[in-house]
């Protein structure tokens, strides 16, 4: 056999080897392009909705997720009678099913419904990172006298509350972003939480050269400033978001003392200056982090669940609650707002609808329940109130995902009853919710402290329900005019 020979055998090979990939390139390109054309038809069609959900922290969101997966999987058991559906029997049930166009890993509904039925029950693990998931909700309808079925693809996407917050930072620079930190940190409650630590950052010069050992001891001192921001204060409006989950070295703390430093000025100075550093990985973390999340996550949403823990920031205090508040301000602007239309729910979905919802109403007496939810929209509409969020569907609703109290009356008085985390058998009273912003002294109705912390109820599954308050007004807030 001559060379030539072997030489056109191997390139024989080579060709047959290269015309096997362009068939797999070409049959991976075309089973996209159809995937992709079921999910144009399906938004389209309304036969696909994708929500966000997010929670400001303690808000519950892993078990809200698993009671609304729950509820609607199980219509036989689920008490849903204010969501039409499942009222007229229409609701056949659910399966889920990953995300796979996300790229995002499944939310662990199984581990949260195993945490809830075990014995004892206990609370689901706080999510700590983005998930997904598709519901895909059976109903039955009847069109000119006959029956039909009908699927409708639910797409949640779960991400943590901490990550709300950094989206302020898309329209600021690190200079804006410290002089609004240093009206934050000037003020209560921040001001008394660590005085020597902001003492330290007021003494820290934009022009100072960089000592790394020392600046990595400030960034560490910082994020535990934030952490009890978030445990002592209860606090909702820290930032970096990220800071409060994971152990990744971010690096970055406003600087309070360039506050008279113009812009040109602080441009100018040398790159292993303080202020240079700090910027530097300010810009790395906006393009990195919060940037690529914002630009893969919300441009997908149509409609975005908000989950609030209403009753335990009222109880810590005015400090909180206005904290609360000035998060809503800030995060206001980030999402995109505006109706869907037939084009933009392809290409640049708009958020057509905000849920807000006051979490584990179930630590209040039901006659609370409607002051509660006057509150929450109260502070949203402080918030909302501009030109620039006119017309945009904004709703709010009071709910508990998992009701682990009941109502009892001891002495003519109504009383809540439950079991604690380890078990015993309480039975209190909390101070009565008013339905306005508490003024001066009414803050000392809620001096009494927090409710108390519940465990799940015992018998999810096994008496086949899973006991909540108002999920079926959620449903209705969220699908009932797609279903």
């Amino acid at each position: 056999m001559s060379a030539s020979d072997g030489d056109g055998r191997e390139s024989g090979k080579g060709a047959k080897h290269r015309l096997r990939a362009l068939r797999e390139r070409f049959k991976h390109l075309r089973k996209e392009a159809r995937d992709k054309s079921h999910w144009a038809a399906e938004r389209l069609l309304d036969k696909r909705i994708c929500i966000g959900i997010t929670g400001l922290s303690g808000a519950g969101k892993s078990t809200l997720i698993s009671s609304l997966i729950y509820q609607l999987s199980h219509p036989d058991r689920a008490q849903l009678p204010g969501f039409a559906p499942a009222l007229n029997g229409r609701l056949l049930g659910a399966e889920l099913h990953p995300a796979l166009d996300t790229g995002l890993p499944l939310f662990e509904y199984q581990r949260c419904l195993d945490a809830l039925t075990a014995n004892p029950p206990r609370w689901p693990e706080s999510t700590r990172d983005l998930s997904a998931l598709e519901l895909h909700v059976h109903l039955q309808g009847r069109r000119l006298g006959r029956d039909y079925r009908q699927k409708v693809i639910l797409e949640l996407r779960d991400y943590p509350g901490e990550w709300l917050m950094d989206l302020p930072l898309l329209r600021m620079d690190f200079a804006t972003w410290c002089r609004h930190q240093r009206d934050l940190l000037d003020g209560a409650p921040r001001a008394e939480l660590a005085p020597e630590l902001l003492s330290e950052l007021n003494a820290l010069t934009p022009e100072t050269v960089v000592d790394s050992a020392k600046l990595d001891s400030l960034w560490q001192n910082y994020r535990q400033f934030l952490r009890d921001c978030r445990g002592e204060r209860k606090l909702s409006y820290l930032q970096p978001g990220r800071a409060l989950l994971d152990s990744e070295e971010y690096g970055f703390f406003p600087l309070p003392a360039l506050s008279h430093q113009s812009q040109g000025e602080l441009q100018s100075l040398p790159d292993n200056s303080v202020y240079k550093v700090l910027e530097a990985r300010y810009r790395n973390y906006v393009e990195q982090q919060v940037a690529p999340f914002v630009d893969s996550h919300f441009r997908h949403l149509d409609r975005q669940l908000v989950l609030v823990d209403l009753i335990g920031t009222l109880f810590a205090g005015e400090e909180s609650l206005e904290d609360m508040r000035k998060a809503f301000g800030h995060i206001a602007d980030t999402f995109r707002y505006g109706s869907n239309g037939l084009l933009r729910k392809l290409w640049r979905p708009r958020i057509d609808r905000l849920v807000f919802a006051a979490t584990k109403v179930d630590q209040v007496l039901a006659a609370d329940h409607d002051a509660l939810r006057q509150l929450l929209g109260q502070q949203l509409q402080q918030v909302f109130s501009g030109a620039r969020h006119r017309g945009l569907p904004l709703y709010c609703e009071a709910i508990a995902a998992v009701r682990c109290s009941n109502e009892s009356v001891r002495d003519g008085r109504r009383m809540l009853v439950g079991h604690a985390m380890d078990g015993r058998y309480l039975g209190f009273e909390n101070a009565e919710i008013m339905a306005h912003l508490p003024q001066d002294g009414e803050w000392r109705h809620y001096t009494g402290g927090l409710p108390p912390q519940l465990r799940p109820p015992v018998g999810i599954g096994r008496e086949g329900y899973m006991p909540h308050i108002r999920i079926d007004a959620l449903l209705n807030l969220l699908l009932g005019d797609k279903v």
